[in-house]
């Protein structure tokens, strides 16, 4: 609560005051205490006018206050970290004073304040309480990954950046830079960062066409490759970016420390960037979202979750569709050639990885292998034959 200033006009009446007014009643009308009354009239008769003037009340000496020098540190390691593009917050600027072997380390709150009165911190507005946001996190390294693609601008244009990250520890498990980002150099991304830090048992992507067709009505290569090699993909809800926060905020964290960076002038140039950022992200970086560690310290405090690669079953899916007037089925992403008998009748398709069986009132009409090399699904009959002729 801030502290009351009685007006100059109140402390002269109270200084040169005699003894014909009521001492009390003064105070209590102007809500003084018989202590600060006295003390203004014992100034004035010192001091004149000038003794009645408002004085701070705060100590001439603050011996337990942070000395200069240490709040010079904190300023120049602000900068320092601001200017490399990296997380420049109180908690941060602790942890690598810590590091550095500062004798004598500030608190959170007192490097706070530090930069408040040095003029670094800007107010902003209030934001959601953390309390009001539902938050998961797998309980072992390798037990989710996450992933995703973002664009950004090199000196030939906009290209992509695709990375996996570790849900657990926040370990980046591989981030590379590709003109698109397409459903083959996803899966091998992937490869290439198994390689490195192991199988993991659920990898978890929004629905870009590259990680999954589900909402399409199919699957992609890359679902495909995942459930053969035993890991769960688990898509997001669409328009809930929430879902993948964690590679989401990386992608933010990445851009702010690229902007810093010079304009690299192709992907060679980007992925140079790219690797040196990770080593600082994995290695160096302390993660406030894990307690101030660095996910590789994270990764290596708790066993991994093991992955046995056994090769989950196919989604089955049972569309239904009309043959048209050519005698095919559409069913996203095949076309089935069932014959001109069938046309305006409605058809079931159970469809697997690999064949589909088509029923038209309860009768197979026609079951296959499916050839992943095209969607359009040839009747198999030998080419040459007469053609029926419609009625």
């Amino acid at each position: 609560m801030a502290r009351k200033v009685a007006p100059v006009d109140v402390r002269l009446v109270a200084a040169v005051a005699g003894g014909e007014i009521n001492v009390s009643l003064f105070c209590r009308e102007y809500g003084i205490s018989r202590d600060t009354f006295y003390r203004w009239r014992d100034r004035y008769r010192e001091q004149g006018l000038a003794g009645l003037e408002p004085r701070s009340s705060a100590p001439k000496t603050s011996p337990s206050r942070t000395s200069v020098q240490v709040e010079d540190v904190v300023v120049a390691l602000r900068k320092e970290l601001d200017e490399a593009g990296l997380d420049a917050g109180a908690g941060t600027i602790q942890w690598h004073l810590g590091r550095r072997g500062l004798p004598v380390v500030p608190s959170v709150a007192t490097i706070w304040r530090i930069l408040v009165r040095r003029g670094f911190v800007v107010p902003e507005s209030r934001k959601r309480p953390k309390s009001s946001l539902r938050r998961f996190e797998a309980a072992a390294p390798n037990e989710l990954w996450q992933t995703d693609a973002t664009k950004w601008v090199i000196g030939v244009g906009q290209v992509e950046v695709l990375t996996f990250l570790d849900d657990h520890s926040r370990l980046v498990t591989a981030s590379v830079a590709v003109l698109t980002a397409t459903t083959d150099n996803t899966w091998a991304t992937f490869c290439s960062a198994v390689e490195t830090w192991g199988l993991p048992s659920g990898q978890l992507s929004d629905n870009g066409l590259n990680f999954s067709g589900r909402l399409r009505g199919y699957e992609v290569a890359f679902e495909i490759n995942l459930r053969a090699a035993g890991v769960r993909p688990i898509t997001s809800r669409p328009y809930h970016p929430q879902t993948c926060g964690k590679i989401e905020r990386f992608h933010q964290t990445l851009k702010k420390w690229l902007r810093r960076q010079p304009l690299a002038q192709n992907l060679a140039e980007l992925q140079a960037q790219l690797d040196t950022f990770i080593a600082i992200y994995n290695y160096e970086r302390p993660h406030r979202g894990i307690g101030r560690t660095t996910p590789i310290e994270r990764w290596s405090a708790t066993p991994k979750a093991i992955n046995f690669g056994l090769a989950l079953p196919a989604p089955q899916r049972t569309p239904t569709a009309a043959v048209n007037q050519h005698g095919l089925v559409r069913v996203a992403p095949w076309i089935i050639h069932v014959g001109v008998d069938h046309i305006g009748r409605t058809a079931r398709v159970m469809l697997d990885d690999t064949h589909a069986a088509v029923f038209i009132d309860g009768r197979l009409v026609r079951h296959l292998e499916l050839d992943h090399s095209r969607p359009y699904q040839p009747s198999g009959l030998p080419r040459g034959r007469p053609r029926r002729r419609l009625p």
